[in-house]
């Protein structure tokens, strides 16, 4: 088993100061949800052995967040784990997995570094990476056994309907009753102001899977919490097993503390939220300011988006001109390479800095796109 390396490693080994590559929502810091209640609670933890499926009251708040029953519900190390579970309970050695391009990196790596064999839908920016059903089920074969979508997308902030997983999933378990169909909705709650919330896939249909996990839209990337969801008994009985014959169980620190993120969730969305909008807003502003030289799909959900370098204005000298000074600047830039696009597209995060520091760091990119088109010195 074998991982490729991928450069999105810096996000976590070399951050500079100015990071418009983060995907997160800002980070939660303990203050915002220590209490005296929180404090007893922690000073009682015992630092046992959690179980195999994770703690009971935390699968009871996420199971009322998805209105789902919580014994079909395995708390995970985060979403990326339960991808990783889901894979190695349903495919063996020749089976194919299928997920889209661009997606988050590991998630299409895992693929391989499982051992199974990899197929990519390429989704195109000039479609709104919106996904082709037709094309979709061209790239299933009877080796298929997990088609994994994203909703929203990372690093695009696209989503897909009820109607579509819906028609996708009817005709899965039609054409190719074997393989199942996992969502990952880890950027589903991220919205903007007092915009809806995008529903939940989990509980849909028995062919689909869902995980997700409190690294997002809570800001809690550090705690390392998701879930998966399934409504067969028997995979999450596999699920369960197999986290148990790999991590044992999760910490029960940090199952402690994202139950306690849970019940203070509204608290915590309503500040994100309302950060997320205005950086929406200024991001949407700064894209118009630029339209000469970049163009973008405007995100559905998320703190994040795709910024495009236009053809005509940027060749490959240019380009990577650009990405040489946002560095010198100080501005952590998410190169679309790492997720399977070219380098002529970028991700934005919008919703990680204040705004203050947001608002600054889109003026000095702009700067950046200036002299990188005309060939003159940054001042």
């Amino acid at each position: 088993m074998k991982f490729p390396v991928n450069d999105i490693i810096n996000l976590l080994d070399d951050r500079l100061e100015l990071n418009l590559a983060e995907s997160t929502n800002k980070d939660l810091i303990l203050e915002e949800i220590w209490d005296e209640a929180f404090s007893q609670g922690l000073k009682k933890l015992k630092l046992e052995y959690g179980t195999s499926q994770g703690n009971e009251e935390l699968r009871e708040l996420v199971s009322q967040k998805l209105e789902v029953d919580k014994k079909n519900i395995v708390i995970t190390n985060g979403s990326a784990f339960g991808n990783f579970l889901s894979m190695l309970c349903l495919c063996d050695t020749g089976d194919e997995v299928i997920t889209v391009q661009p997606n988050f990196p590991p998630m299409m790596d895992l693929i391989e570094g499982l051992g199974f064999k990899k197929k990519l839908l390429k989704l195109s920016f000039e479609e709104k990476y919106q996904l082709n059903e037709e094309e979709l089920f061209k790239t299933i074969t009877e080796k298929t056994k997990l088609i994994i979508l994203v909703s929203p997308l990372n690093p695009t902030g696209t989503t897909l309907s009820r109607a579509e997983v819906e028609k996708i999933s009817i005709r899965l378990n039609d054409e190719y009753p074997n393989c199942r169909l996992l969502i990952d909705e880890t950027y589903r709650e991220a919205t903007y102001g007092n915009n809806e919330v995008i529903p939940t896939f989990a509980g849909l249909k028995n062919n689909i899977i869902t995980v997700s996990s409190l690294s997002k839209c809570h800001g809690t990337p550090g705690l390392r919490i998701g879930w998966l969801y399934s409504s067969d008994a028997n995979f999450i009985k596999e699920v369960s097993i197999a986290k148990v014959n790999t991590v044992i169980t999760n910490s029960v620190l940090d199952e402690y503390v994202a139950t306690q993120v849970l019940k203070k969730e509204t608290e915590i969305f309503q500040a994100r939220r309302i950060q997320s909008a205005k950086g929406l807003e200024l991001t949407k502003k700064w894209v118009e300011l630029n339209e000469q030289f970049i163009k973008w799909n405007e995100p559905s959900a998320g703190a994040l988006c795709c910024i495009k370098l236009k053809e005509t204005i940027f060749g490959q000298e240019q380009i990577e001109q650009f990405y040489s000074l946002s560095k010198h600047a100080g501005i952590q830039i998410a190169s679309g390479e790492w997720f399977g696009e070219t380098n002529r597209c970028f991700r934005l995060g919008f919703g990680y800095m204040e705004i203050k520091q947001l608002i600054k760091t889109l003026e000095k990119l702009t700067e950046i796109i200036k002299v990188t088109v005309t060939n003159k010195e940054l001042l």
